[in-house]
């Protein structure tokens, strides 16, 4: 996690650092002859400290350095314990020893945008602060394994049941079932989520969106999260994100 932090500074203040040569080139032809948009949407794939995720935003200019939005995304959440193994079949495959529940989060929520510094050129970079607050849902999926029951050595028959850390120690564990094996018995609990980002917009079209964005965000849950089997639980978790944005604005 710190290599990835650092990664992040180290994108964010190059890109800070341009905005000194953004400021001292030439203006002309920008506030007077651009135009004046009333909405834009965007597209965005993040890569946070804990997984992946993908997000859709919808935006409404307020002014000329504001917009408004909602969002929606999902992202996955891993324990900083899960770790690939090899089952009793010895073949590569999806199984993480002691691993109850899958875990995804989904979040919907409104928020501002507000411009800090504006693009001054065409193939300037525009830095905006975003903050939103919402409602998130966690999604948990329970992990099913194929075992073996009986005798191992001889006579023993193979079953996919519901992993549970008493029931099946390792040297029972032939594999780890496909991911759509207990999904009919999936729970969802109830959270709340807040972010905040500074967004880099780089694009050279004026009505299309090409953006990277670095923030942080923050979700809280009404009960822990069983994903690991002997290890703590918790309700509240804190990632730091980095997202890339492509979208479009429009007139109407």
């Amino acid at each position: 996690m710190k290599t990835f932090v650092n990664y992040i500074v180290v994108i964010a203040l190059s890109l800070i650092g341009m905005v000194p040569c953004v400021s001292a080139q030439d203006s002309s032809g920008t506030e007077g002859g651009r135009s004046v948009y009333r909405q834009s949407w965007t597209m965005g794939f993040k890569v946070h400290t804990s997984g992946i995720g993908g997000e859709f935003r919808r935006e409404k200019f307020v002014g000329a350095k504001n917009k408004n939005f909602w969002n929606i995304d999902i992202s996955n959440i891993k324990h900083p314990k899960e770790q690939k193994s090899f089952g009793q079949g010895q073949d590569e495959n999806n199984l993480v020893y002691g691993k109850l529940n899958s875990f995804y989060q989904f979040r919907a929520g409104i928020g501002k945008q507000k411009v800090a510094f504006e693009k001054l050129v065409i193939r300037g970079v525009q830095i905006s602060t975003i903050y939103q607050f919402g409602l998130a849902a966690a999604w948990l999926k329970p992990v099913y394994v194929e075992v073996l029951s009986g005798n191992i050595n001889e006579n023993s028959t193979r079953s996919s049941e519901r992993y549970n850390p008493y029931d099946h120690p390792y040297e029972r564990i032939i594999s780890q079932e496909p991911w759509l094996r207990g999904v009919g018995e999936s729970k969802f609990v109830p959270g709340a989520t807040a972010k905040f980002a500074l967004n880099f917009e780089f694009s050279p079209e004026d009505d299309e969106i090409k953006a990277l964005e670095i923030g942080t965000q923050i979700d809280g849950f009404t009960q822990p999260m069983p994903i690991m089997a002997f290890n703590r639980q918790y309700n509240i978790f804190f990632n730091v994100y980095v997202s890339f944005h492509f979208g479009a604005k429009s007139y109407l």
